[in-house]
This record gives structure tokens, C-alpha cells and sequence, in this order.
């Protein structure tokens, strides 16, 4: 086990940012420690494979021996935790990972202004100045998924949907960071592009974004694109301030936030991790009336969505006229109907609660579920919103 081959797997499928980042942070953890980062990757093994549960938990303490000691010599706080993630993302790669206490100064974070976050305005400008398709493309697709610039630079064509389906389309993916699945979608302006720019592409490169050799588009150049575009768009970026791929997925977030999108649905668009039991109960009808409410503001141009002919109005009726339904056959005593009709359906689970219970508090349950759905926000929802737009203020992919 060699931290020569944790970085070579960095340097071939992360950002380079990435990489110098966690590079870094290993061989200031080594001149700290005073020992060499293959000699304390030997330390590590051994603690592993100990029964003292105080050895093994050895380099939880030094990590945050080391933490204590940048935030003294004045790193700031997210500068620190950076510093610490390339030793913790090593253990890791080798199944050896530290568990840090909840609550510990390594995990601390706070809110970065470092970055600009362009308004739709804004991109819509970018979007006009833009004289080639796969610019236009990157705008347009970015927009609509919020991914990671790690998994958007690495979609392959054999990925996309059927282009020739009723828009906006499910693309799903199981992301890199975080292992979860994102269910998100493409609206008819980005399959238009699409459909204009997968004739341009060589057929021996499976890459939706290709280089010039058979790889995928380096991120560098996503983001000197998006910054090409925004001084040719005289979009004004202030001094100390970045632009990055990344201001799409938080132009995103905050768009779900400001339109009192459930959050655990804005998590499933992007790809963020949540409850398993949250997968099941929140159907593919309510994320598609999220995101079309999503992009009615983050559009790009006016032209209307392709063969989509309901709005999120009308797929909102749709699934509370769905709820009412199956909550009047089983307050009618139809329980063991619904349950056959889920089987020939092969529904693995109904998308509401199905318990016979008086019909009374049948309406009653009803009305209270459609009144929270026209409420604002919980105070719980809205600081998970801010947690997760803050996320990866610090890092430069």
C-alpha cells in the first residue's frame, strides 16, 4: 500500500485542484509528524489490525493534534479541514478510514464568500455570447443537472436518454463523491443542443465532453470557458471572487431553496445523499414538478419546453388528485383492492400512507399534507439548505 498509487488514481480520475489540494495536505501531515507518508501509511496498518482499540484510534488524535496546530499558525478554519482531508481521503482509498467524533474542530466548516454564484441573468448572457455548441451546451446542461464538475465532465453519450422522448428527460447517475444516485433532468433546450452537438463528436470517444485523445475534457477548461464567457458577456466578477463550474449546482440549490422545494427532493436532483426510505416515498412525478418549477427560472431562452404539455401546475393536481384517490378507496374499505392493484402494477411501494384509519381523519390527513406543501420552509430545512449550498466553498473543482 503506497500513497505514490493513491496519487497517481488522483491524478487520473480527479481535478487537478483535487489533487495538488490532497498532495498537500499529506506532505504537510508527513513534516508534522516527522515520519515519511508510506511510513505512516505502515503505522496505519498496524493500528488497523490491533484489538487496542486506543491504538486504533491513534491517528484520530493526531489529525486533530495537527488541525489544533494549523488554526494556531493562522489557517482559517475550512483552510485547515482542507489539509486534513488528504491524509483522511488516503486511509480511506486503502479501507482504513478514521472516524472523526461528531462535534470535532476537524469537521467545522464556515460559510466562504469566495465564490460568485451568477444570476440567471447572468447565464443567460454567457449563454448568448457563446459562438460554439459545446459552450452553449455547458451552460445549458450544467444548469439543468447541478452535478459536480467530477461527474459532468465524465458522462458518456451512452448515458443520455432517449432525445426523441417528451421533455425534460430522467438521466440518472450514481455519483462519484458520495456514492449516491442523482436523479435529474434535462430540459427541452439542452436536448435540442444535444441533438445538434452529438453530430459533432468523433465516434471513438465515448465521452459526451471529450479531449483531444480518449479521455474526457480536463475541468480546468470548463472552467476557463465559463470564465471566457463571463468577461466576453461583460458579466462584472469582483475582485477576490472566483468563477467555477460549482456556481450551478448552488445556483440550483438555491433556486429549490427559494421555491419552497422539499429538500430532500433538491438532494435527489443533484445528487446528494439522503434516507434510503426518502427514495421510496418521493415519486418521479414530484421530482419532475420540481425541477420543471427549477427551470422556469434558471431558462435560458423562452422557447417552450418540447412536447410538454402540462405545467407544474397541472402535474401538481395530478398527484393530489392521485393522494385523494387512494386515500377515498382505502377509507372506503378498499385496502385489499389497492394492495392487488399494486401488485399487478408491480408498485414495490404506494406513494402514501395506506392505513385503513375513519374517513374523517382520512380528509382531515389530506387537508393537513396540502397545506404543507403551500407553507414555507422549516427553520430545520432552510439550515440544511445553507449547509449544503456552503459545501465545497473551499475547494476549487
Amino acid at each position: 500500500m503506497k500513497v505514490e498509487d493513491f496519487l497517481n488514481y488522483l491524478k487520473e480520475s480527479k481535478s487537478k485542484a483535487t489533487y495538488k489540494e490532497y498532495k498537500h495536505g499529506i506532505e504537510k501531515f508527513a513534516e508534522w509528524f516527522q515520519k515519511t507518508p508510506n511510513e505512516i501509511m505502515e503505522l496505519r496498518t498496524q493500528d488497523w489490525a490491533s484489538i487496542d482499540l486506543h491504538q486504533k484510534k491513534r491517528f484520530v488524535r493526531e489529525i486533530e493534534k495537527f488541525h489544533k496546530g494549523l488554526i494556531e499558525t493562522g489557517y482559517s478554519i475550512n483552510s485547515a479541514r482542507t489539509l486534513c482531508l488528504g491524509l483522511m481521503q488516503l486511509f480511506r482509498f486503502y479501507e482504513m478510514p478514521v472516524t472523526i467524533p461528531s462535534g470535532s474542530d476537524v469537521s467545522k466548516t464556515v460559510v466562504s464568500t469566495k465564490d460568485f454564484v451568477p444570476t440567471p441573468e447572468h447565464n443567460r448572457e454567457m449563454f448568448k455570447v457563446a459562438s460554439d455548441l459545446r459552450s452553449k451546451l455547458i451552460i445549458s446542461l450544467g444548469k439543468d443537472l447541478g452535478w459536480r464538475i467530477g461527474d459532468f465532465v465524465k458522462i458518456k453519450k451512452e448515458q443520455l436518454p432517449n432525445l426523441e422522448e417528451e421533455a425534460p428527460l430522467l438521466i440518472e447517475l450514481i455519483t462519484e463523491k458520495e456514492d449516491v444516485i442523482a436523479k435529474s433532468f434535462i430540459s427541452a433546450e439542452s436536448v435540442e443542443l444535444l441533438k445538434e452537438y452529438l453530430l459533432t463528436l468523433p465516434k471513438d470517444n465515448l465521452y459526451l465532453f471529450p479531449s483531444n485523445k480518449e479521455h474526457f475534457i480536463d475541468p480546468d477548461t470548463i472552467n476557463r470557458t465559463l470564465n471566457g464567457l463571463a468577461e466576453k458577456a461583460s458579466v462584472h466578477i469582483p475582485k477576490g471572487k472566483r468563477l467555477r463550474f460549482h456556481s450551478f449546482r448552488k445556483r440550483f440549490l438555491s433556486t429549490c431553496a427559494n421555491l419552497s422545494i422539499d429538500v430532500n427532493i433538491a438532494k435527489i436532483l443533484v445528487g446528494k445523499d439522503v434516507e434510503s426510505s426518502m427514495l421510496a416515498y418521493l415519486s418521479e412525478i414530484e421530482h419532475r414538478v420540481a425541477f420543471i418549477k427549477v427551470y422556469d427560472v434558471l431558462k435560458l431562452t423562452e422557447i417552450p419546453m418540447r412536447k410538454t404539455r402540462e405545467s407544474a401546475t397541472d402535474l401538481e393536481k395530478r398527484v393530489d388528485d392521485l393522494e385523494r384517490l387512494i386515500h377515498g378507496v382505502v377509507a372506503l374499505g378498499g385496502r385489499e383492492l389497492l394492495e392487488k392493484a399494486r401488485g399487478l402494477a408491480d408498485i414495490e411501494t404506494m406513494p402514501y400512507e395506506t392505513r385503513e384509519i375513519e374517513v374523517e381523519e382520512q380528509i382531515k390527513a389530506v387537508g393537513e399534507r396540502q397545506l404543507e406543501t403551500k407553507q414555507k420552509l422549516s427553520k430545520e430545512q432552510l439550515e440544511e439548505y445553507k449547509r449544503i449550498i456552503a459545501e465545497n466553498n473551499n475547494h476549487n473543482e
